[in-house]
């Protein structure tokens, strides 16, 4: 049994199989319970993400930091969700707006926002000024001249949201979870194939017949010659 042919090769086919198959399961499944993607429906965050741009986000983050881009459910605004911001301010911040100013002000400081659609901080008409409470965020749109956010719910809670209506945050390219899940299929994509062809081989190996020995000729004399 040991002698066998191809059965090394066979041995080394089904554990590659096994592992392929294994390393994409459990790189999917964490993929798809860590990641989510959304197709973006819209113009307020231009230009940013254009309209039909998919976005990948971190779902259920643990932390959410000012800058972030993020998927939310507009809890007591009366709109479906989830929808697509920017978070500008979190708890302890003070975040505002005068008419005509060039910038927002956050804790009293200009913000810089280069993200903006041509430059505009905000809406003409619509100045604020909020203090976020702990455990909130205030959520704008990238296209302050069109994107219904955190200034237009002023009579709830300031327009300031839960943190826990955070469903998900924008992941950077060079993000190390999703470059290790890649990493991790990558490998078993390439074992599939290995195993297979080391499978194939063996299965060639042992349908290869043993070459016969020549059996003896009965009746032949041997003669040694002088």
């Amino acid at each position: 049994m040991k002698n066998r042919p191809g059965r090394k090769r066979g041995i080394w086919a089904i554990t590659l199989l096994i592992l392929g198959v294994a390393l994409n399961g459990i790189a999917f499944a964490l993929m798809v319970s860590q990641f989510k993607v959304h197709s973006y429906d819209g113009a307020a965050m231009l230009p940013t993400l254009p309209h039909g741009e998919l976005v990948m986000v971190k779902r259920d983050p643990s932390e959410v930091h000012r800058g972030d881009i993020v998927t939310y459910d507009p809890v007591g605004w009366d709109r479906p969700g989830p929808n697509l911001g920017r978070v500008v301010a979190v708890g302890g911040d003070h975040i505002a707006y005068v008419k005509g100013e060039s910038t927002l002000t956050l804790n009293g400081q200009p913000l810089d926002e280069p993200y903006v659609l041509d430059a505009a901080p905000g809406a003409p008409d619509l100045a604020f000024a909020v203090s976020v409470p702990q455990g909130r965020v205030f959520i704008l749109g990238d296209n302050r001249g069109n994107s219904e956010d955190s200034r237009y719910f002023a009579e709830l809670q300031q327009g300031t949201l839960p943190v826990s209506a955070v469903t998900g945050v924008r992941t950077a390219e060079d993000n190390v979870l999703m470059g290790v899940l890649g990493l991790v299929s990558t490998v078993g994509t390439l074992a599939l194939p290995v195993g297979i062809g080391l499978g194939i081989a063996a299965l060639v190996a042992r349908r290869k017949k043993p070459p016969v020995p020549a059996a003896p000729v009965w009746g032949a004399v041997h003669v040694d010659e002088p």
